[in-house]
This record gives structure tokens, sequence and C-alpha cells, in this order.
């Protein structure tokens, strides 16, 4: 008689399970990933997968791509934000398009303005500069990024060509585009960033439908999934003023819900470090987010390991 194997969560003693960690959109807070990355990899715990929607892409794409928690660290804290940016809409251009609507017949003012007020170039070329032309069949580990496509609605899932595969409704995948593409489109928060043009479509922000991609890496087969959530957690935000933090606080308050039905009950484990206090105009605080990251990820390590052992 042939041996049995008595198979557990279907796979068979003794063997590790597939281990997947999926990294939230948050803004300046992304760099919180660095910090739970930093843990992950000084307990040595195996990262077979990563996935990630839009601070959280840049982070996966890096890490994918071969780059250390440290290294990243050091680059986020040389980093000048304000190199990255290349306004498109100037006080001129609010003028002439105030005109526009007001002289055109149209009653919304919104339907004449442009499509964002970054153009999002610089920081193409600033992607370019750190992933070079690697496409998602160039990664060290599978990696998934999100993104939407704004003309249809449907989810578009960059994604390493993965092994095994299950369907995800209203979903599209692209497995021979270039990271740094991916990223882009991911990172593009509605009216701030000009959508990213791939293929016919329009991409924009992936928190606008999956702030925490896990769902990705059921899909590429991950057995056991390490969410890290830096998403908006209902604490108050008294201090709204301008129409960009009115439109990025609506943007939070969506994906917060869109977390708890779709990303949370994926997730086998799931990091939240407390980063709601830092704003996303913030670029000082790069240590202190890292640190942040770190300290939540060591009070999860006892469960995580129990869970990423053969």
């Amino acid at each position: 008689m042939g041996e049995t194997i008595i198979r557990i969560n279907g796979r068979a003693p003794g063997r590790r399970p597939r281990v997947g960690l999926a990294l939230s959109g948050g803004g300046v807070r992304g760099l919180a990933h660095i910090g739970v990355l930093k843990v992950l990899v000084e307990n040595r715990i195996p990262i077979d997968m990563v996935s990630g929607t839009s601070a959280g892409a840049i982070i996966a794409a890096m890490y994918a791509s071969g780059y250390k928690p440290l290294q990243m660290q050091a680059l986020a804290e040389n980093l000048n934000v304000s190199d990255l940016i290349d306004l498109k809409v100037t006080v001129g251009d609010l003028f002439k398009h105030g005109m526009k609507w007001l002289f055109s017949g149209k009653f919304r003012f919104w339907s004449v303005l442009p499509t964002g007020l970054v153009k999002g170039d610089k920081v193409e070329q600033y992607l370019t500069g750190l992933l070079y032309e690697r496409t998602f069949k160039d990664t060290v580990v599978p990696l998934a990024i999100t993104s939407v496509d704004i003309n249809s609605g449907d989810t578009v899932f960059f994604i390493t060509p993965p092994e095994e595969s299950r369907v995800i409704l209203n979903a599209r995948y692209y497995t021979n585009a270039l990271l740094t593409e991916a990223v882009r489109a991911s990172i593009s928060v509605p009216g701030i960033f000009f959508p990213k043009k791939y293929r016919g479509m329009l991409l924009v922000d992936g928190a606008v439908k999956n702030n925490l991609p896990t769902d990705i890496l059921r899909h590429m087969g991950a057995e056991v999934i390490l969410a890290v959530d830096l998403g908006y957690s209902g604490q108050p935000v008294p201090e709204i003023k301008t129409v960009g933090e009115i439109l990025l606080q609506c943007i939070d308050i969506m994906g917060r819900e869109v977390t708890l039905l779709k990303g949370e009950p994926h997730a086998s484990v799931v990091i939240r470090p407390e980063v709601y206090d830092l704003s996303f105009k913030d670029t000082k605080q790069v240590s202190l987010c890292v640190a942040k990251g770190a300290q939540a990820a060591w009070a999860q390590i006892p469960e995580i390991r129990r869970l990423t052992s053969g």
C-alpha cells in the first residue's frame, strides 16, 4: 500500500506555508512599512511574495527588487520631496479654467479643470532611477501592485506570473509591465496626480478599491498573509481646511470601509503601526515612522512565528 499523507489546511506536515506580505497605502506613513520589514528580516520570517498599494507599492517594488530595509531608510532620509513635485496647475491656470467655465455654458466648474495637479513625470523619473527597467518577470520574489482603471472601474493588478490563480471579480492582470509604470499608476491619488495612461486605460491609486491588497496574495497562492494596514482607522481629524485635505480624507474614509470588508478577511495577521498622527505633509519624521512600524511588528512576532513555522 502507498504511504498516506495527512494534510493540514491543504499542506503536508513539515512543509512551512507560503507567506505573503501585503503593504497598504498611507502617504508618508508608508515609511512604517520599512520598520515592519526590518523586524521580519531580523527574525528571519520568510516572505514568499509581496503586494502593495500606493505608498505600499513603492516599498513592495523596492523589496521585490532586492533592496534591504536599511537601504530604503537611507534613501528616504535623503529624499527631498519638493524635487519630485511638478505642478501642472498654477493660479493663472485656475483663472483661465474659471473663465472657460464661466463662458462655456457648463454648470460644473470641475468639468473644465485638468485631471490632476501634479504631472508625475519627476516621480516617474525618480522611480526609474530606483527600479531601472525591471519588469514583473525580473523580481527577486513575486510581486503584485494594485491600481484602478477610472474609465471601467476595474481593479488592475500588475503581477508576477503566478504558478496558480484564483478568480477575482472585476479585475484585469498584466504581467509584463515595468515596475516603474505600475508604481506610478498605484500612487496616482485622484485629483492630485495625473492618472497614469497605460494601454488605453486611465489608472489611479489602487486605494480607490483595494488599499490592503491581501486578496491578490491568495490569488498567487499565499497560505499565510501578513497585512500592514496604515489606512485611516476612524480617529478624529479636526483640522481639515482645504479642498485637497477634504479629498484625501474622503479617500481615507472609503478606503477604511473597503479594507474592513475586503482586505482584512484574507489576512492571517494585521499589523497596525500607530502613525495616524503623522501628517502626509511631514517628511522629517522618517526615523520615527520607521520605528513605529518596527514596534508594531515586534508585538506580532510570536503569532507570526507560530503561523509561519512548518
